[in-house]
C-alpha cells in the first residue's frame, strides 16, 4: 500500500488482495479500479483533488498489479526524494519545528551523491542546529504532492528515521522559514494545530 496526500486528501494505492482491509463503506471514500486501459482515471483523480474538491474523504485505487499502479501514478509527477528525522532527547521528548504556519518535523531534499540516511541527518542538523545525532531505525516513507509556481507537478517522497541526541540547544533555520524549533512530548505534538496529516502518520508509527 502507498498513501499519497494530494492536498489534505489521502490517495491509497493498493493491490486487489489487500483492498478489503482499506474499504470503509463510507460513501465519501471513493473506490477506483485501475487497469492499463484506464490510466486516464489517475489523471482525473489527481486533477479533481488538485482543484480542491471536497466531495471525498479519501480515494482508494485498486489494481491487480500494484507495482504497475505505482509506476503509472508516479510518472504523473517529478519525484523529489527527501530525508527526515524524529529526534528524541534524553527526556524522550521529540524535536518539532514550526514552518510557514504549520507544525512539522525536520526534513529536506536529497543532494547529489548522498544516501537518504545522510540526507536525513544533514537536514536535521541544518534546520534545528543539533549537530551530534545518533541515527536509529527506519520509521516509514511518506508521500505528498504539490505544484510549483510554474504549474509543474511534484511528488515528494520522504524517508523518516529515528534519531537521538544529548544536545538541548536548538537554532531554527530562519532562511528555510522555520521560526521555532522546540522539544515536546509526542502526544503534545500530535495535538498541535495545524499539522500535516503525513506528519501524524509518522508519529503514529513510533
Amino acid at each position: 500500500m502507498y498513501k499519497i496526500y494530494i492536498g489534505k486528501i489521502p490517495v491509497l494505492l493498493v493491490s486487489k488482495e489487500e483492498a478489503n482491509q482499506y474499504k470503509t463503506g463510507n460513501i465519501r471514500d471513493m473506490v477506483v479500479h485501475h487497469t492499463l486501459k484506464r490510466r486516464k482515471q489517475l489523471h482525473q483523480v489527481a486533477d479533481n483533488l488538485e482543484k480542491g474538491t471536497k466531495n471525498y474523504d479519501s480515494i482508494l485505487v485498486v489494481s491487480e498489479d500494484l507495482a504497475q499502479l505505482k509506476e503509472d501514478f508516479f510518472t504523473m509527477y517529478k519525484v523529489h526524494r527527501a530525508g527526515g528525522g524524529v529526534v528524541f532527547n534524553e527526556k524522550n521528548e521529540v524535536l518539532a519545528i514550526h514552518r510557514m504556519g504549520y507544525w512539522d518535523l525536520p526534513k529536506g531534499k536529497e543532494e547529489e551523491g548522498e544516501s537518504i540516511e545522510e540526507t536525513a541527518v544533514r537536514e536535521v542538523q541544518e534546520e534545528t542546529g543539533v549537530q551530534t545525532l545518533n541515527l536509529g531505525d527506519f520509521i516509514c516513507d511518506t508521500y505528498h504532492t504539490y505544484k510549483t509556481k510554474s504549474g509543474k507537478r511534484i511528488l515528494k517522497w520522504s524517508t523518516w528515521y529515528k534519531m537521538t541526541t544529548t544536545e538541548t540547544l536548538l537554532t531554527p533555520q530562519k532562511e528555510e522559514d522555520i521560526d521555532l524549533a522546540v522539544w515536546m512530548g509526542v502526544d503534545e505534538l500530535k495535538s498541535k494545530q495545524p499539522i500535516y496529516k503525513n506528519i501524524l502518520d509518522v508519529l503514529d508509527q513510533l
